[in-house]
């Protein structure tokens, strides 16, 4: 692809967000009436180096998992009220999944809600946080516990940020592509991500109409989004038991991995011992990040996805999404207790 071409995935009629995905960067794709920008500073000189504009109230902030609280944000409001913004601006989010996440619900806030722009700056944030509307910081109690739904207008994919990325943060990010895949049951697209170092622009690609799609028809995740969430109700507890020494990625990766094994355990088509081979072996140079069950249970019982108010020692259930092979995933409420198993297997398949 060139600069010339930059492709507009075709989403289904009235979808929130217009996505375009393409290698480079280009000011042409800015907002044209008034907009300020907030970004995460890793980022900021290679914005620079493509002489994009930085508009009167621009912020380029520290990021981090530690940071992803309410107070961080309050500060960016009190900046664009004094600018001031008004309601025909547009807020212009440059950064990975934490920015992103910050920025939308500082948007859906001020002003009751104004316009944003997502530029994801990472894979895992341009496959997953940047597309669905899901906006949020955490609280002591947990991860991503205090947010709103409210869909960026635009979301520019460039490629050309990956290359500002670690290979520990782009391997990251490929967990969420291969997420995608296990939804679906395709186990020969899985297979094929296991086997590449990087994912593929069809790749990435297909995982946004995979997940435009499913946003679509259910946004606010009354049903079909919930499958979404494979690999996050045991991938949040390990990120959180591990006081996030595991990257966002990662943690799904090694949570969609016991997803499969807690299919098995609850009666399912099993997968084939030679993939949770080779799907284990990509994951286990973080064996030893991987924190003990009981610093994970406690965080599992509060998990937002819970079916009751979740009480440990309580009969509390969570959606938990278990992934088919040659099928899709299905969703089944379980009892938090019920991934002590998994995640004992889990550790004996990463030894």
């Amino acid at each position: 692809m060139t600069a010339a071409t930059d492709s507009r995935l075709p989403l289904p009629e009235g979808f929130a967000t217009e996505i375009l995905v393409q290698e480079h960067l280009e000011g042409r794709l800015l907002p044209d009436g008034k907009w300020v920008l907030i970004g995460d500073e890793n980022v900021r000189s290679h914005w620079s180096e493509h002489q994009l504009p930085e508009p009167e109230g621009t912020l380029w902030v520290p990021t981090s998992e530690a940071s992803k609280r309410l107070e961080t944000i309050t500060p960016w409001l009190e900046s664009w009220a004094a600018l001031p913004l008004h309601r025909d601006a547009t807020i212009v989010a440059v950064g990975g999944g934490v920015l992103t996440d910050m920025a939308g619900l500082a948007a859906a806030l001020f002003l009751r809600g104004v316009t944003w722009h997502c530029w994801p700056t990472t894979l895992l944030s341009q496959v997953d946080a940047g597309l669905g509307g899901k906006t949020a910081v955490n609280l002591p109690s947990g991860k991503n516990l205090a947010g709103a739904f409210h869909p960026p207008q635009r979301m520019v994919v460039c490629t050309d940020f990956l290359a500002t990325l670690s290979p520990r943060h782009r391997e990251a990010g490929g967990w969420e592509l291969f997420k995608h895949a296990l939804i679906e049951g395709d186990l020969n697209w899985a297979e094929d991500l296991l086997a590449k170092p990087t994912p593929s622009l069809g790749d990435l690609k297909r995982s946004l109409l995979q997940k435009a799609g499913v946003v679509h028809r259910d946004l606010r995740e009354q049903g079909e989004r919930k499958l979404l969430n494979l690999g996050h109700t045991l991938g949040h507890a390990l990120e959180s038991a591990s006081d996030f020494a595991l990257l966002h990625g990662e943690a799904v990766g090694l949570g969609t991995l016991a997803a499969c094994l807690l299919s098995e355990q609850q009666g399912l088509q099993p997968f084939p011992e030679s993939f949770l081979h080779r799907f284990a072996a990509r994951l286990k140079p973080l064996a030893g990040l991987v924190p003990a069950w009981e610093r994970c249970r406690p965080i599992l019982t509060r998990d937002k996805k819970a079916v009751t108010e979740a009480q440990a020692g309580s009969g509390s259930t969570i959606h938990c999404v278990l992934p088919v092979p040659g099928q899709h995933a299905v969703l089944r409420p379980l009892p938090p207790d019920v991934w002590a198993t998994a995640h004992a297997r889990l550790q004996d398949l990463l030894a």
